[in-house]
């Protein structure tokens, strides 16, 4: 199959390049293996140019010096793509944020088309831009409503959005990452794209009274962020690292914390899970399944004194550190990025049967 994917983020993209990059990335560097043909088209970003990796052609739109005009300039360069090129494929996919929608439900007669679903941001988009998020608001609320067939991470994320129709592919880990040593190490570790407000990263610095901490990632906010640590001898920031150094940080610390205020599925919780390592989590209903499943806590999603009780409580807690460790492995498991790569295609190969079936009709 030709597909042709449209995602803002890229892994390399120092504004937002998170878990939606990297799970486009590991899914189709699978499915061109099998011979299909993928085209990923992406936010432009300083330094950057088009470039293909196997079956995977990577395409870079908009504007490359701004955060903002990139965002923006790159729905309507999307959309321009989009109407000029889609003959060309055999079904369209569209990542899903409001900040640039391709509007690409307007050919579902032509083409399978396909919206992708991480999380939804709800009222955080008031609280974050106040009257000027309202059109991005209205946008995320109603904007699923046009399309057929939708992927989502996972059940919670489908409740917020109250889809009907839909496909729950979620987020998954390399099953390397399984039969590496566990290792409960000394320093706390947050690993993640750096934007204070959605990741809960002023919370986290809040709640960190002596405890090391070690800040790892890229971000729009990194400034502000070293801003806020300057003075604080206990908290480190690494900024970016490699794919063999996350996984090392992750192996190393003793328990990694995400205090996000909201979230997918969590592409990391699953690969600390898989290393054995425990986690305190935001107890927003994205990140419940980490403390059902045994592998870690929770704390009250925006109180920072909350953080800091959980983070003195597990700390020290050796016993209940193994316990979570062991469980977050076993849990891991069953999310496989191999798993997770044949279960997307067999759903676009049902959503281009059923178009095709229609086009009969």
């Amino acid at each position: 199959m030709k597909i042709l994917h449209f995602l803002y983020d890229h892994i390399n993209n120092p504004w937002v390049g998170g878990g939606a990059a990297v799970r486009a990335c590991e899914i189709y560097r699978r499915l061109s293996q099998k011979g299909h043909k993928i085209t990923i088209v992406s936010g432009n970003y300083p330094d950057t140019k088009d470039y293909k990796e196997d079956n995977i052609e990577f395409k870079f739109l908009g504007y490359k010096k701004n955060y903002v005009l990139s965002t923006f300039s790159y729905a309507y360069s999307a959309n321009k793509y989009l109407k000029n090129h889609y003959k060309n494929f055999d079904i369209i996919i569209e990542d899903f944020a409001p900040w640039n929608p391709i509007f690409s439900y307007k050919l579902h007669n032509l083409k399978p088309i396909i919206l992708h679903l991480h999380h939804k941001e709800g009222k955080n988009i008031l609280k974050k831009y106040n009257i000027f998020g309202i059109p991005f608001y209205v946008i995320e609320k109603n904007y699923h409503l046009k399309f057929k067939n939708i992927i989502t991470v996972s059940e919670t994320t489908a409740k917020k959005f109250s889809l009907k129709n839909y496909k729950i592919i979620p987020n998954g880990i390399d099953k390397n990452l399984l039969n590496i040593k566990t290792n409960i190490g000394e320093y706390i570790l947050y690993i993640g794209r750096i934007d204070l407000y959605n990741k809960g990263l002023d919370l986290l610095i809040d709640s960190m009274e002596v405890y090391p901490l070690l800040i790892v990632g890229k971000g729009k906010d990194e400034i502000k962020l070293k801003n806020l640590i300057k003075e604080r001898k206990n908290i480190i920031y690494k900024g970016f690292v490699n794919e063999h150094e996350k996984i090392e940080f992750i192996q190393n610390s003793k328990f990694l914390i995400m205090p996000s205020r909201f979230e997918g599925q969590g592409i990391v919780a699953l690969e600390a899970a898989a290393l054995g390592t425990p986690l305190i989590v935001s107890d927003i209903p994205e990140l419940e399944y980490v403390v059902e499943n045994g592998f870690g806590i929770s704390f009250k999603s925006g109180d920072a004194q909350d953080l800091r009780r959980k983070i003195k409580y597990l700390y020290n807690n050796e016993s209940l550190l193994k316990k979570m460790s062991t469980k977050g492995k076993e849990y891991a498991k069953n999310f496989t990025w191999d798993k997770i790569a044949d279960e997307y295609e067999n759903y676009i190969k049902q959503v281009s049967s059923n178009f095709k079936a229609s086009q009969n009709l």
